[in-house]
């Protein structure tokens, strides 16, 4: 079996507490959020068959940052990786993850660390492939870049990364599918400015505002602003493909063709030429990133 939790020694930043607290109470919850309806289930498959054309095949040592509950763990170990660790803010999160894989005959070699993106247990060059799935590194917000170093420090020359990451366009698209579906679509377009859509858009940043909808501090990325990042950070981008530019946020096109194999697995593909086509980066939920430490 796993081993047992890890919790890094040291006090956390007011929006690590903040962040782990609100993942602490919705540890059930958060793995519904790509399960159900169609459009979420889209947006799933489509990052798991990203994941699965560029994981290499048994990589000895594969971190996932930010596994939640355990949504793509399965995917990750379908790659067979000698060791998976496992890393997340949140203690019930991460046994949520672990109770939902105990029958997986793969899962026996995962280790559970109760750790911050940016201050890893790990020694330096002992990760062979990162997976940051989750919109991770923008929920670190300004602490991104120091995310990024911290996952360059922890991997090997040549090692693979794999992040989302949500962009200004696509989370303000997001957010309006979202207040129409609670019924709070007209309050929210007469104040866009009030709840902070204005600023989403022209500074990227959003900040902790639970009073204007706005449960989390949030950093949003640019396919542009996402590769410098990267660049800077010490990583070559290899390939970049918008998450359902076509149906992320139409639920009508994705329920449709959910009713036909044929035509969902048309979907997907389609949806994978789109969303690597110039100017589409923005679209749909957010954007997938492969990239190579140099």
């Amino acid at each position: 079996m796993a081993s047992k939790l890890r919790r890094v020694a040291g006090s956390a930043p007011a929006r690590r507490r903040q962040l782990r607290a609100s993942f602490d109470q919705r540890a059930t919850r958060e793995y519904r959020r790509y399960g159900g309806e169609p459009r979420r289930l889209l947006q799933r498959e489509l990052r798991e068959r990203f994941l699965a054309l560029h994981l290499p095949r048994a990589p000895p040592v594969l971190l996932e940052l930010g596994p939640g509950p355990g949504r793509f763990t399965p995917a990750l170990l379908a790659a067979r990786p000698g060791r998976l660790l496992a890393a997340d803010l949140s203690r019930p999160i991460l046994l949520a993850a672990r109770r939902r894989l105990r029958r997986n005959p793969r899962a026996g070699r995962t280790a559970w660390l109760r750790a911050a993106g940016e201050h890893l247990p790990l020694r330096n060059g002992s990760v062979d492939v990162a997976v940051v799935i989750g919109n991770v590194v923008c929920m670190a917000a300004r602490e991104g870049p120091a995310m990024l170093r911290e996952i360059r420090r922890v991997t090997r020359p040549g090692a693979l990364l794999v992040a989302d990451f949500a962009s200004p366009a696509a989370s303000v698209e997001e957010f309006f599918h979202v207040a129409a579906r609670r019924k709070l679509l007209l309050k929210v377009l007469r104040r866009p400015a009030f709840y902070l859509v204005d600023q989403a858009l022209r500074s990227g940043y959003q900040p902790y505002r639970p009073e204007r909808l706005s449960s989390w501090e949030f950093q949003y990325y640019t396919p542009d602003g996402a590769r410098r990042a990267l660049t800077r950070a010490g990583f070559r981008v290899e390939d970049v493909m918008a998450v359902g530019p076509l149906a992320s946020h139409h639920d009508r096109v994705a329920r449709v063709a959910r009713r036909d194999r044929r035509a969902w697995g048309n979907l997907l593909r389609i949806e994978e030429q789109v969303g690597r086509r110039p100017g589409v980066g923005e679209t749909g939920h957010g954007f997938i990133v492969a990239a190579r430490r140099r």
